[in-house]
């Protein structure tokens, strides 16, 4: 294995039998033989160490070395690419086209560069979806550039983490217990009953996209069947609530007895409780860890509405009805928010599931233009499901507005049962107080417009992670607009070719300009790929590749070739004739003597023209990272009828890296994309920022309407109104609050 990897390549120790398998395989072999299937760690290390010490050659042994390769701790572990350029270019005709996906199940080895058209490779500790063949595939990868004594202690850690996890001592599936529908705050482990929640800023090793989607799917199957009957119960209880305090004749022989109406509301409110007992849990579960959210809230107001009833009605004073009914839409309301955010993560991880080569979003920070700018990775998706749990904008604001709203009810109660002798009505203002401080709104503030953008995007392929994908988004200063962004692959055509100089044949001039784009991967490398693999033509190996604004160029066996536009071929001194002057042309000289040129068609698409105009729209500033000598700002204006006013086209030699797919730069992933084109990147960086625009808006109308309610209450107790303060016109006025946090998130709605 690190002979194929060409990790270690310095160390000659697959020639002398080491391996990872001879050493698990000697191992095991003796373990068998005396029986120990559970070592301690103390006699596993000496085990190790000899196997180690017979294999690896000690300090100051000499190490032979393969003839002409350079030492270990000089080789970069990631080739250049002016590195890959130099690289001999494999047969054209025996690769596929730049836009055709490999055979699922056929990896490259770790030593290989992939051919210069093709995509990427994948990057390693990425993504985890392959689990524990990964690992093996990666398995001293990392061992890059490390002196001997740093390399034997690598190996000695990586056959440690091998020999454990084949003895069972480890379980490479270790932390899956742990990230089971967990997040700080609501919804996810008391839905499914599975570990225990992590802080804001806590990761953990994240599952299979689709794993957590079918155990998210569960999770709201769930809720969703307790919610019917819960909202009847409720609205029953309103029903209720209003015909006793407009004086009407209750049936089921309540009547206008005040008792029986309290005891009817209080079983009701047992009954919603018992049917959402998973938020009341979390809300019981935060306040003992320190952390009281919207579910706290919540909690108090259903216990206090229950005591005030149980008081009234033990003590025989009629007055004004218990708030039971408050409590119970509240209770529900959580509930439905509850659904509505399981369903929004569900879809959103079948979305990012539903490729098996995606597309990572990033904000990535690049030094070349010192900005952070929003780019596709191939094949990266770690840190997507961190992102998707990470605690959104409601219960961040709920974590800090509960305690206080908490507080302030107690204290406000007190002080009036205190200055106003009303001690008798302490617990029913206290009740008061705490329904009015739990909106209808306290979970759907985020969960509504979430799922509305979810399930927008989902269409075009665009998975946003959550409120932390959409923070990163916006937070970003612009998107990166690569060459296929603009014109995917099945767009662009030759019009034209023709060889002007006498002595250089068609096949030499076709093969030369093919092998100098192919190496530029640029958005018509994967024409000239086809054209190459059509006339049976092999791609050459280039050297000393450079780039220049508006051209590139290289050595071709012995033979400085210059590949670029008219304008460039102008500004090395190389004149185009008039008749021959073409803006959508590429231009091929030799040793500075004009060869041949290829004229491209570039069919724009109604698609990417639509794309564009929505990110105008949303004032997303996109910087134009192409490789392309032909796109230019004025033909972008004239293919697609945009007004390109507002974006920028980064310089050439800063292109190049920022329109990298496989950058290995560290960050999160703010969302995945399913498919290729702009529609999905278009689609997810317009949906993150109605995604925080929104949900900011809703939740801050939310934590509002908690505020005014207990101001509200505070007032009719204070001066002793308490028949203003009776639960319908409560009921009222949360509702009122609730129309307009559904206001806004039609909104979301409506601008997707």
């Amino acid at each position: 294995m690190a002979e194929d990897n060409g990790n270690i390549r310095g160390h000659d120790l697959t020639d002398d039998g080491f391996s990872l398998e001879s050493i698990l395989a000697e191992y095991k072999g003796s373990a068998y033989i005396d029986g120990d299937k559970k070592t301690p760690s103390e006699v596993l290390d000496r085990k190790i160490s000899s196997i180690l010490k017979e294999e690896i050659p000690g300090d100051g042994a000499e190490v032979p070395q393969e003839e002409g390769a350079e030492s270990a701790a000089t080789e970069s572990p990631v080739p250049s690419f002016d590195e890959l350029v130099a690289e001999p270019l494999h047969d054209v005709a025996d690769k596929p086209a730049r836009d055709d996906k490999p055979a699922q199940g056929d990896k490259p080895a770790l030593g290989e560069t992939p051919a210069l058209g093709d995509r990427p490779a994948r990057a390693d500790g990425q993504t985890r979806q392959a689990g524990k063949e990964t690992d093996k595939d990666v398995l001293f990868f990392e061992n890059y550039g490390l002196s001997e004594t740093e390399l034997q202690k690598e190996i000695v850690h990586d056959v440690e983490k091998a020999i454990a996890i084949e003895l069972g001592q480890e379980d490479e599936t270790e932390g899956t217990a742990q990230w089971g529908l967990n997040r700080q705050g609501r919804g996810r482990t008391a839905s499914v009953g599975e570990g225990s929640a992590f802080g804001e800023d806590d990761a953990f090793e994240e599952p299979e996209l689709a794993t957590a989607a079918r155990k998210f799917a569960i999770a709201c199957n769930s809720i969703s069947l307790r919610c019917i009957p819960s909202a009847l119960v409720a609205l029953f209880m309103v029903i209720l609530t209003f015909s006793y305090e407009s004086g009407k004749i209750i049936p089921f022989g309540i009547g206008r007895s005040y008792a029986a109406a309290a005891c009817a509301l209080m079983i009701a409110l047992l009954v919603v409780m018992i049917l959402c007992i998973d938020i009341l849990l979390r809300g019981a579960m935060s306040l003992a860890g320190g952390k009281p959210n919207a579910e706290t809230l919540i909690l108090f107001s259903c216990v206090f509405s229950l005591a005030s009833g149980a008081f009234s009605v033990i003590k025989s004073a009629p007055g004004v009805l218990t708030y039971c009914a408050v409590s119970a839409l509240s209770l529900t309301f959580a509930a439905f928010g509850e659904r509505s955010g399981l369903r929004a993560i569900t879809e959103t991880l079948k979305t990012a599931a539903a490729s098996a080569e995606p597309y990572g979003l990033q904000a990535e920070y690049n030094g070349e233009i010192n900005k952070s700018v929003l780019k596709k990775l191939y094949l990266r998706t770690g840190g997507f499901y961190n992102s998707l749990m990470h605690p959104d904008v409601s219960e961040t604001a709920y974590r800090y507005a509960t305690p206080l709203l908490l507080a302030a009810a107690l204290l406000l109660s007190v002080f009036t049962a205190l200055i106003k002798s009303r001690g008798e009505y302490f617990l029913h203002m206290l009740s008061a107080m705490l329904a009015s401080a739990a909106p209808f709104s306290a979970l759907l503030s985020f969960s509504v417009p979430f799922g509305t953008v979810a399930k927008a995007t989902r269409k075009s392929g665009a998975a946003i992670a959550g409120w932390g994908g959409a923070d990163d988004i916006c937070f970003s200063d612009g998107a990166c607009i690569t060459d296929d962004d603009l014109f995917p692959p099945g767009t662009l055509s030759f019009s034209s070719a023709e060889v002007l100089r006498e002595g250089v044949s068609r096949e030499k001039a076709t093969r030369y300009t093919g092998s100098l784009i192919i190496a530029s991967r640029s958005g018509v490398a994967h024409i000239f790929t086809e054209l190459l693999k059509a006339k049976g033509l092999n791609a050459i190996k280039v050297e000393d590749f450079k780039t220049y604004e508006g051209g590139v160029g290289a050595l071709v066996r012995g033979e400085r070739v210059m590949t670029g536009s008219a304008a460039f071929m102008n500004l090395i001194g190389i004149r185009i004739p008039d008749e021959i002057n073409m803006k959508n042309a590429l231009y091929t000289a030799f040793d500075n003597i004009l060869v041949s040129f290829f004229v491209i068609d570039y069919e724009p698409r109604v698609s990417v023209q639509g794309s564009l105009v929505s990110i105008i729209k949303w004032r997303v500033k996109l910087f134009f990272a192409v490789r392309d000598f032909n796109i230019t700002p004025l033909m972008l204006e004239q293919k697609f009828k945009v007004s390109l006013d507002d974006f920028e086209f980064v310089q050439t030699r800063d292109s190049y890296s920022i329109s990298d797919l496989s950058s290995d730069k560290d960050g999160r992933i703010s969302a995945i994309l399913s498919r290729e084109g702009l529609v999905p990147f278009a689609e997810a960086v317009t949906g993150g920022r109605l995604l925080k625009s929104a949900a900011l808006a809703s939740t801050t109308i939310s934590v509002m309407s908690g505020i005014l309610g207990l101001i509200y209450m505070f007032y009719m107790c204070w001066v002793g109104a308490f028949a203003s303060a009776k639960p319908g016109n409560l009921i009222l006025f949360m509702a009122s609050m609730l129309v307009a946090v559904l206001i806004v998130c039609g909104y979301a709605r409506i601008r997707k």
